[in-house]
């Protein structure tokens, strides 16, 4: 008698602790998933925001969207949370003696979120793996856990309080067994089929580039360029200076992987509030006429080592020198001429101008640096965005310079040649 009531005991003692268990796994779970699910919407949204915005760039329209941009702030915190939630959960799941397919398919939609809203920036650079793995997790929980309704019952006996008498108690358990194919194993290959060729086709990509362009920006991230034309070495060396200014490889104004900007055609981030940040290239393309003076010979910039040294504003080589030397090329909006010189290897300031060879060209010693533009003299030229078809000058001599209007009348009318 004492041993069949300690029978009882232990049977409805050991199905109380599994039920809460469950439960407890059901809460733990369903927090990490809410948890982890807000720390990865800022990474979803910014993709679709940089997508949307780099899309709208290339019809003329310059705008800022970023809604879930808060969220950055508390990332770290979410995923945090979202951490220790699967891990009580996982606790509870391998405390069950008999686990159920629905919790295993809940641990496994947690996990992938906490992958792919991993917010360390040393992992910056292999952050498309990262979020491939975790989204492709994601997605098979969901479809596993939708599919396991369809899963077949199976019984076991249990023990009535009653008569000790045997009843069959239904419990949802899988029907497949190992080895045998199903649709979980065949998920898994097909994920991890899919990103081995998605990595096999990324690296081709990355040797065609290189063969095909010595002035390719070494995209990492999932989202490509929009624009036809690449970043030249100078222009992703010059966004990683203007948007990640301490080194950490994170956008300094998203807080997204900076390369993921460098890939979407920008110099200046432009999700933030900056009405002055360089736009997303091939944003427009309108063209200018420029001639530079050091005492009264025009500097040639129609050299291949002047070409194309820049995406945003450049010269471009052409048949006709004159041509080719006197006419700057403007690929984005918000592109300030210093650009241009400072591709080339010089420098231009607000009074000064230093050359290739380290000279610097100042108002002194009885010379003096004078700007014009369509002809009138202006105080600088250091931060103009040149509107399409102007006339700049710049001009290194005596103050009261003899050929400084034949110097004006020389700048040519070659842009309006380019000019749609």
């Amino acid at each position: 008698m004492r041993t069949a009531k300690a029978l009882i005991l232990k049977t409805f003692g050991s199905e109380t602790t599994q039920v809460r268990r469950s439960r407890m796994f059901v809460l733990g779970g369903t927090a990490s998933g809410v948890v982890g699910g807000i720390g990865s919407l800022h990474n979803v949204c910014h993709s679709l925001c940089v997508t949307a915005v780099s899309i709208l760039a290339i019809f003329g329209i310059t705008t800022q969207i970023l809604p879930l941009m808060f969220l950055q702030v508390y990332q770290m915190y979410f995923w945090t949370a979202a951490l220790v939630f699967t891990l009580l959960s996982a606790y509870f799941y391998l405390r069950q003696r008999h686990p159920m397919t629905r919790d295993r398919n809940l641990l496994l939609i947690n996990t992938g979120l906490l992958i792919f809203g991993l917010p360390f920036s040393q992992i910056a650079d292999y952050m498309d793996f990262f979020r491939f793995i975790g989204g492709s997790l994601t997605l098979a929980g969901l479809f596993l856990l939708v599919l396991g309704k369809k899963f077949k019952t199976v019984y076991r006996p249990g023990l009535q309080s009653a008569n000790l008498g045997r009843v069959q108690t239904a419990i949802d358990y899988p029907t497949f067994r190992l080895p045998k194919l199903t649709a979980q194993s065949l998920l898994f290959i097909i994920v991890i089929g899919g990103f081995l060729t998605n990595q096999y086709l990324m690296y081709r990509m990355r040797i065609m580039n290189n063969i095909n362009s010595a002035a390719v920006s070494t995209t990492t991230s999932a989202m490509k360029p929009l624009s036809k034309i690449k970043l030249t070495p100078f222009d992703i060396a010059l966004a990683k200076e203007r948007m990640d200014q301490n080194n950490d490889g994170i956008c300094d104004t998203c807080g997204m992987p900076i390369q993921q900007c460098i890939d979407t055609g920008q110099i200046d981030c432009n999700m933030g509030n900056n009405k002055e940040a360089i736009g997303i290239l091939d944003s427009q393309h309108i063209h200018a006429n420029i001639k530079v003076y050091v005492n009264g010979n025009a500097l040639d910039f129609a050299k291949s080592e002047y070409y194309m040294k820049s995406s945003f504003i450049h010269v471009e080589d052409n048949q006709n020198k004159e041509n080719a030397s006197s006419v700057l090329h403007m690929h984005a909006k918000n592109v300030p001429l210093w650009l241009f010189f400072r591709s080339l290897g010089m420098k231009l300031e607000k009074d000064s101008l230093t050359l290739v060879d380290g000279q610097v060209l100042t108002t002194e010693n009885g010379n003096s640096l004078k700007f014009y533009l369509d002809g009138k003299k202006v105080d600088g030229l250091r931060d103009y965005v040149f509107q399409p078809l102007d006339k700049l000058l710049i001009s290194y001599g005596p103050k009261d310079d003899p050929n400084l209007q034949t110097q004006i009348n020389s700048v040519t009318n070659y842009a309006k040649d380019h000019q749609k």
